[in-house]
């Protein structure tokens, strides 16, 4: 699993709010002219550029809705459901990854509390360096992994990875985002953001034996410290074509609860014009 949870960010202090009307909870409304709204979302940015994440159709069609993100936000990034994702492909909008997301409620299905103390080395994440993780990172993500292919350089991955670390990119870390230490060093990491909903944003280990079992131990502490936080429920993202990471949230015990797309919309989209 990578920072997957690019597809579920939630606004920060309005950056990049895009044209339009606020409403709906807080989300960002593309109307028709005076009439409803087609298309709502959640503005933010990705490192610097703008994006528009939990994208969904308000009224009309996935067409519809579509042709209005194309004319609006040219150049954009947004993430978005199956349907309107297809739509944005077909007039030009590049797909950069497609994901499951699971969820696990915590008021229906509490965990157990006996996760809150694995037998392990924890140190909070927060207090280690994000520098101490780099050859983690790089072991977990070696050449032919899925997460890997998504950056043309090591480098790349790792500085998304430093700018989640820090704070720089969605916030702090929550307090029980953590990383499993023992005498070599740091063996898997977990951090967890505050998004819509309490989200993990990065889980990896060391794929060598001493890292075995490792990723399903830092995810049920994360659930009992989320639950025990007075937390109601927590999220997480897998790229499609991780299996083993879907394989491991789905034997912890979270539901699959759908998919995502993400895209980057054309910066001269050719496509029918929405009337006004």
């Amino acid at each position: 699993m990578d920072q997957g949870l690019v597809d579920e960010r939630q606004e920060r202090d309005g950056a990049g709010e895009a044209p339009g009307s606020r409403g709906l909870e807080g989300r960002t409304a593309l109307r028709c002219a005076d009439g409803p709204a087609v298309v709502s979302f959640l503005a933010g940015e990705w490192r610097g550029h703008p994006r528009a994440t939990s994208v969904r159709v308000e009224a009309g069609t996935p067409g519809e809705a579509a042709a209005l993100l194309l004319r609006e936000l040219p150049d954009w990034l947004v993430v978005t459901d199956d349907s309107l994702a297809a739509e944005l492909a077909a007039a030009g909008a590049t797909v950069q990854r497609r994901a499951h997301r699971y969820g696990w409620d915590l008021s229906l299905n509490p965990p157990d509390p006996a996760w809150l103390h694995p037998p392990l080395a924890l140190r909070p994440a927060a207090e280690t360096p994000v520098d101490s993780l780099r050859e983690l990172w790089l072991a977990a993500y070696a050449h032919g992994h899925p997460d890997r292919a998504r950056y043309e350089r090591a480098e790349d991955g790792l500085a998304v990875l430093a700018s989640l670390w820090q704070g720089e990119l969605l916030g702090p870390v929550l307090p029980f985002s953590a990383v499993v230490v023992d005498d070599q060093g740091p063996a898997a990491a977990l951090a967890v953001h505050a998004l819509e909903s309490p989200w993990i944003t990065q889980i990896f280990r060391d794929p060598a034996p001493r890292g075995r079992g490792l990723g399903s131990a830092l995810i049920r502490y994360a659930l009992a410290a989320a639950a025990t936080n007075g937390l109601h429920r927590l999220g997480a993202s897998v790229t499609t074509d991780n299996v083993r990471s879907g394989r491991m949230f789905t034997r912890v015990g979270f539901r699959r609860l759908g998919d995502s797309v993400d895209l980057r919309l054309p910066a001269a989209p050719e496509h029918p014009a929405y009337p006004t």
